[in-house]
């Protein structure tokens, strides 16, 4: 395996602040694990003032890894159900934060991914390390 593992806070950086930019309030985000544990990230945003999920009394989580990409963990009847966005690991910023406001908005519209991790995350992928580093270099 490579030593030279992607920072991917600056891809996250950019999906929070497509997500602001849309009017989704992001109220925090916690990059972790710096390479070489599993890179994630959590990204905290307020419940919608209008919607399906408007009467929630928490906030929502949005959440990134290398082998699932992203995710919304929402309530449901039965606790909290895991929206997974799709087979792109490293999708735009921008198609991120419409992803997730159309989720918000309407979660009947979009299938969940039901399937297992897009990668393995001790996995040795210049390709997927590349997407990465465009957004370092793009910060």
């Amino acid at each position: 395996m490579t030593n030279s593992r992607t920072d991917h806070q600056p891809y996250v950086q950019a999906a929070v602040a497509q997500i602001e930019d849309i009017g989704l309030t992001v109220t925090g985000h916690a990059v972790t694990g710096r390479p070489p544990a599993v890179r994630t990230a959590v990204v905290t945003l307020e419940v919608p003032d209008s919607g399906p999920y408007a009467d929630e009394d928490q906030d929502l989580e949005l959440v990134w890894d290398e082998a699932y990409g992203w995710m919304l963990h929402l309530p449901a009847e039965a606790g909290m159900s895991d929206w997974f966005m799709g087979e792109d690991l490293v999708p735009a910023p921008a198609r991120v934060a419409r992803w997730v406001d159309m989720v918000l908005a309407s979660p009947g519209l979009t299938p969940s991914r039901e399937d297992g991790p897009q990668r393995l995350p001790e996995s040795d992928d210049e390709a997927f390390e590349a997407r990465l580093s465009a957004f370092a270099t793009s910060a």
